[in-house]
């Protein structure tokens, strides 16, 4: 799905990735409200992993994702990213492709989050995946778990990606939180305080603590109160839904910086009132120290 603005020059690239069983038209409201505001929009499909493989494996036919899906998806992404550098798309107009701004949901978020330098590894995978009695066990290890034989081939930063927003991310069990200091882009991850397929408190809370220690990162955990995995979405027609004017304000905040500076969310202006938004950056607990190797 692409979009365009009405009117001008795009202000810039947004590559919105959906989630697992997922498809590009639950968040063409996202897109429709960027594309409102001036960015070009592309919402790609990714067809291992979409509502037509669901149907297909439900029907017998296919065999649930494989786990090399972990580096196909951010694959999919770069080609779409290629393909606009190289006038593929039909955007009207040239765009920036060199500061491109990706989100995602779900596994969306994962592969956002993969763009943007976040590296996945086998290590905390193997280790955790066993512990049947862990008490952060959920619904999203399920897919994590998946990954143990692909993380390591799966580190796909693509260096044309400026920031992202990771909604709702599996991410605690699969990437090495402690190198997101080294990272180009800027991140801004937001959860649900209801999310019960992917919950706040192991899967954002704890890794981001560890992402954005000693504050200088430019990354941010934003918490939606209220919200579960899937109110966060927003189809064509609701403009973006609860997440509108966070998605322009961390957006707007990336593509006005100079290289290096991290985003920064304005005082006010990008809360909803159904579901508030919470910047909790600054609020996140001390991380645990990280434990030291033996003799």
């Amino acid at each position: 799905v692409v979009m365009k603005p009405s009117s001008g020059a795009p202000r810039g690239l947004v590559v919105i990735s959906h989630g697992l069983w997922d498809s590009p038209t639950n968040f063409e409201g996202w897109g429709q409200r960027l594309a409102e505001q001036g960015y070009a929009v592309v919402l790609p499909r990714h067809p291992g992993s979409d509502q037509s493989q669901q149907r297909a494996m439900l029907a017998g036919k296919q065999p649930p994702p494989s786990p090399s899906e972990l580096a196909l998806r951010p694959k999919d992404v770069s080609a779409v990213i290629d393909a606009a550098a190289q006038g593929r798309l039909a955007l009207g107009r040239p765009v920036n492709t060199q500061e491109v701004l990706v989100a995602g949901h779900s596994w969306g978020a994962t592969t956002a989050l993969q763009l943007a330098g976040a590296r996945p590894i086998t290590t905390k995978l193997q280790r955790l995946c066993d512990e049947v009695r862990d008490p952060s066990r959920n619904l999203s290890w399920v897919l994590q778990c998946n990954f143990v034989g692909s993380a390591d081939s799966a580190a796909l930063v693509d260096p044309r990606v400026a920031a992202a927003i990771a909604v709702s991310p599996p991410m605690r069990l699969l990437f090495d939180v402690d190198s997101a200091g080294s990272m180009k882009a800027k991140v801004l991850v937001i959860s649900g305080s209801r999310d019960w397929v992917v919950p706040p408190g192991p899967e954002a809370i704890e890794p981001m603590a560890r992402a954005t220690r000693g504050g200088a990162s430019g990354h941010r955990l934003v918490l939606a109160e209220n919200a579960d995995h899937f109110n966060l979405r927003s189809p064509r027609g609701e403009s973006g839904g609860a997440l509108r004017a966070l998605l322009l304000a961390w957006f707007n905040s990336a593509a006005r910086l100079s290289p290096g500076n991290p985003p920064e969310l304005p005082l006010a202006g990008w809360g909803s009132p159904t579901h508030p938004l919470r910047d909790v950056t600054s609020a996140l607990p001390k991380p645990p120290p990280k434990p030291q190797a033996q003799p």
